[in-house]
């Protein structure tokens, strides 16, 4: 069967832009969204990403043959819970949430139907920093050029990951395969450890002799820095999954700090603008690679492009669904 419904749980930025760009796509499904927050759920009707809404989790689940969670990690257990005896046999659960390896744990603990395969979406260059959430932030065009991570576990159905790549690729992304926990490791040097750092670094000024008066000047550099803290529902879960390799890499800043530090305090101007100027020069290399988006694990003989009325559940020819 071609999908017809398609349910959005969470409509913050990466939720609302999911409808938009399905709309941008002329596809013909209708997309139901839900969202705790009723002022979310409204300005995404207003913005025209969702068709239709449903107040109830187990009627907007119900109504899905692809279902959508674009929720904060700390919120997927529970939600499976509430929402297994609602999923249908044949319904794609793609979880876009930041934890993978637990994530599919989760899965396998609450759910008896559907297909559960985790996806993350890397945005490109262009959409890292332009400091925008909510519905206000969402654009048809966010995940163009991206990377859709997939996370799939061994025994997942072929067809639902099929469906999670097309899916993946109506965005506008490149999928790229990766095992559950490998994601997880790599995750917490770039998504966890700049949240901490980011706590600890507003605590600092905070917690300073005339804060408020710095505050009150403070630009787009404290912004960014500490832009993390808008996860902050899940940056201590994140934190806490793997203690080992989390410490690790904390001790690995503190190391680098004291060296800035030990410069700074002997006066050393040389050495500290030379640091500053490799470093730079290595993040624009970065963004750079970014830009040129080339990580695409799936070779083209892999997935061929399909048409948008071939783009969901199932093969070419393929008319019985999951």
């Amino acid at each position: 069967m071609k999908a017809q419904t398609i349910t959005i749980l969470g409509l913050g930025r990466t939720g609302a832009s999911i409808g938009l760009a399905l709309k941008a796509s002329r596809l013909d499904v209708e997309i139901i969204g839900h969202d705790r927050d009723r002022e979310a759920v409204r300005a995404a009707r207003e913005r025209g990403a969702i068709d239709d809404s449903s107040w109830r989790l187990g009627k907007a689940v119900s109504r899905a043959d692809i279902l959508i969670m674009a929720i904060p990690a700390s919120e997927v257990a529970g939600t499976l819970q509430a929402m297994s005896s609602s999923v249908r046999e044949h319904t794609l659960i793609l979880d876009l949430s930041s934890l993978k390896g637990q994530g599919q744990q989760w899965a396998e603990r609450h759910l008896t139907l559907g297909h559960y395969v985790g996806a993350r979406a890397i945005l490109a260059a262009e959409a890292l920093a332009d400091g925008t959430s909510g519905v206000a932030g969402a654009r048809a065009d966010l995940f163009r050029d991206s990377v859709f991570c997939l996370t799939p576990a061994p025994d997942a159905d072929p067809k639902a990951v099929e469906t999670a790549v097309n899916l993946g690729t109506l965005l506008g992304a490149k999928p790229f395969f990766l095992d559950p926990s490998e994601y997880d490791n790599l995750m917490l040097a770039v998504e966890t450890l700049p949240g901490l750092m980011a706590a600890a670094l507003f605590q600092a000024v905070t917690g300073a002799a005339g804060w408020r008066d710095m505050l009150r000047f403070a630009n787009l550099p404290f912004a960014q820095a500490t832009m993390p803290l808008r996860d902050d529902a899940d940056l201590a879960l994140l934190a806490l999954q793997d203690q080992p390799a989390m410490l690790r890499w904390l001790d690995a800043v503190l190391e680098e700090l004291q060296e800035v530090r030990r410069w700074v305090a002997e006066g050393d101007k040389e050495r500290l603008a030379a640091f500053i100027e490799q470093l730079n020069l290595e993040r624009e290399k970065w963004l750079d690679e970014r830009t040129q988006n080339e990580w695409e694990e799936v070779s083209k003989s892999d997935f061929k492009p399909l048409s948008l009325t071939e783009h969901f559940l199932g093969r070419r020819g393929d008319a019985s669904g999951l």
